[in-house]
């Protein structure tokens, strides 16, 4: 999946032109800063999302490993790619369990340091939570923190649902500037094809410049990730922006862009739609390029 300090690199739409006339034409201000939000809130998209992929990935994998090695035994250790988890008990029927998940220390990774997820029973059992907590995790500069969880609501109609909650969660974002953040992500895992919804998101936060921010799921265009695709490749989520309790601006992130036309196509392109709420003649996009999900 993606997770990513964006590259606010290009601005595709200006619309806007110098006249060759006396007096300039002067372009629409949007009321914020635009470069600033848009960075901070491509962070609050994806760094959560990334998170609970890495969950729940780490739930899902243990229980198919130990099944597919007939497991049963104190713990048991395996890998993907560089990441190792461990599983203690190892098998099946003890709860609760604990799954350590540990990314190691080369900082050329996406991740380095650990994760713990406590489980208090199966995951696919509606009813069933794990404790999420961190040990000097780090991706994207930020040190991930906070108190999460994820609570199952079992498999029905072949998909896997889950809820992952956020408390006191901390990025690193713009200019190196702290954002505190909360919310939930409502999941949906298909068991049979492997692809995974993200049914609601809602994340809220405040940036060290005390803008607030309010980045949300729009319910016809779910964003998802797919089992042969390590990018985010369709959905949208929206993010309004407020300042001084005044909403400001709208910012509208397009995972399904692409340069080629192909929506949903599996690469790490992006689109940022933003716009002003202040100024309803001001409009842009942007391109960003997002991390790949390990």
């Amino acid at each position: 999946m993606k997770k990513s300090l964006i590259s606010l690199a290009i601005l595709i739409i200006g619309g806007f032109s110098l006249s060759s006339c006396v007096k300039e034409y002067k372009a629409p201000e949007p009321g914020y800063n635009v470069i600033e939000t848009g960075v901070n809130s491509t962070q609050l998209a994806e760094a959560p999302m990334d998170v609970y992929f890495q969950a729940d990935r780490a739930i899902r994998c243990q229980r198919d490993s130990i099944k597919a090695n007939n497991i049963n035994q104190s713990s048991y250790s395996f890998n993907i790619g560089y990441i190792t988890y461990t599983i203690a008990p190892a098998d099946t029927t003890t709860y609760p369990k604990t799954i350590t998940v540990d990314f190691g220390s080369d900082t050329t990774k996406a991740y380095t340091g650990k994760m713990t997820i406590k489980m208090s029973g199966n995951m696919r059992n509606n009813g069933s939570k794990c404790a999420l907590s961190y040990q000097n995790l780090i991706t994207g500069k930020s040190n991930i923190v906070g108190t999460d969880t994820i609570f199952s609501s079992g498999v029905v109609g072949g998909y896997l649902s889950s809820r992952y909650n956020m408390h006191g969660g901390q990025l690193i974002g713009y200019g190196n500037k702290m954002i505190s953040y909360s919310g939930r992500i409502i999941a949906k895992y298909n068991v049979s094809t492997g692809v995974n919804v993200m049914d609601s998101v809602e994340i809220n936060a405040t940036d060290a410049n005390s803008v607030v921010y309010k980045l949300y799921s729009v319910p016809s265009y779910k964003t998802q990730i797919s089992p042969n695709c390590n990018y985010i490749n369709d959905g949208v989520i929206k993010a309004d922006i407020k300042l001084n309790n005044i909403l400001t601006g709208l910012m509208i992130f397009d995972y399904s862009y692409n340069s080629s036309g192909l929506a949903g196509d599996c690469d790490s392109n992006g689109a940022i739609y933003a716009y002003s709420y202040l100024n309803k003649n001001y409009g842009a996009q942007y391109l960003f390029i997002a991390k790949k999900f390990y």
